[in-house]
This record gives structure tokens, C-alpha cells and sequence, in this order.
């Protein structure tokens, strides 16, 4: 008796419960696709300084936030729109022979860092030495591109040029000593 006066409650009770197990079964298949289908790599530059000789320099990694693994042709930096190229400087510091692919395994990352003399090579010549927005860029071997910007390089790069302008100005403002003569 009681279920025939209250079948319509229980029904839209029931419709509820469905309703919520599947609003969770999508997020749950949402969450796992993006796991396995979409490969994302993540990019942090930092502005680093080594603790005992207090030289500066950038320290830089690619993570890999998928469960799969990412080969990866090309590494390098943008500065505004010019592409420079550090896939080998990369296999040279990590002793990578220069055929071998760089993988970035499931949930890894790999470091590297480059030092103030290597980042003032990111200048482009015909522009006067003009720093742009810097991105850090990896190309997989299907040809994807992923990037993302390093802004503390920038700032690294920034402060090195401005006390290397600097000294260029003070240099050319102090006037030449002058020669007694007897």
C-alpha cells in the first residue's frame, strides 16, 4: 500500500540517485581520458643562484603530467618570435649521444640548467639584442608543439643585461686620467 501512494516520491528519488551516479561516472571518464589521451607537458624556468659560489643562472624542466610517455625531438627557447634551438647543448650536458631520443617517461620530468653566458646567446643579432617574451618549447616527434613561458629567465636575462649596459655606460662617462709633465 505504501509503496503504490508513494511510488511517484520514490520514483524521482531513484531518478536522483541515477542521475548523480552518472554526472560522476562522466567526471571520473573526463578525468582518466585526459590522463591517458592528452599528453601535456609542463614548463618551469626558475632564476637560480648556486648557494657556495653565488653564480647565476637559470634552471629549467620540462615535466610530463600524462601516463604516457613523450619522445621529444626538439628543445629550445623563443625569444618573441625567433626559435633558439638546445637540443644539443641538452645531449651534450646530459651525455646523450646525439641520435638518441629524449623521452620524458609518464609522471618524470628532466632538468637542465643554462648559464648566464648560454642565455645572452638567446639575443637575436638583428634586433639589436631586443628581449622578447621567452617561452620554453618542445617539439615531439610527431611534430606537436608544447610551450610555456619562463618568466623568471626573463627576468634573469633582464637584470644581467641591465648591469652589463650599465658598466658599458659608466665606462664610456668616466673621462681618461690625465698625464702630469714635467
Amino acid at each position: 500500500m505504501w509503496l503504490n501512494e508513494n511510488a511517484g516520491v520514490l520514483m524521482l528519488i531513484i531518478g536522483i540517485l541515477i542521475l548523480g551516479a552518472l554526472g560522476v561516472s562522466l567526471w571520473i571518464l573526463f578525468t582518466l581520458r585526459s590522463q591517458f589521451c592528452v599528453q601535456k607537458l609542463r614548463f618551469t624556468g626558475l632564476y637560480a643562484t648556486d648557494r657556495v659560489t653565488r653564480t647565476k643562472y637559470a634552471s629549467l624542466t620540462i615535466g610530463n603530467k600524462s601516463v604516457r610517455e613523450i619522445a621529444i625531438k626538439e628543445i629550445g627557447i623563443k625569444n618573441g618570435g625567433v626559435a633558439f634551438d638546445l637540443t644539443a647543448l641538452y645531449r651534450y650536458k646530459t651525455g646523450l649521444d646525439e641520435r638518441a631520443h629524449i623521452v620524458i617517461e609518464q609522471r618524470y620530468s628532466i632538468d637542465f640548467s643554462l648559464s648566464v653566458d648560454e642565455l645572452k646567446s638567446l639575443l637575436p643579432d638583428g634586433k639589436g639584442g631586443r628581449l622578447g617574451t621567452l617561452r620554453l618549447y618542445a617539439v615531439d616527434l610527431v611534430g606537436n608543439l608544447y610551450q610555456g613561458r619562463i618568466a623568471p629567465v626573463r627576468k634573469l636575462l633582464a637584470d644581467t643585461l641591465r648591469v652589463q649596459n650599465a658598466a658599458g655606460a659608466q665606462k664610456r662617462t668616466v673621462p681618461a686620467p690625465e698625464q702630469k709633465t714635467e
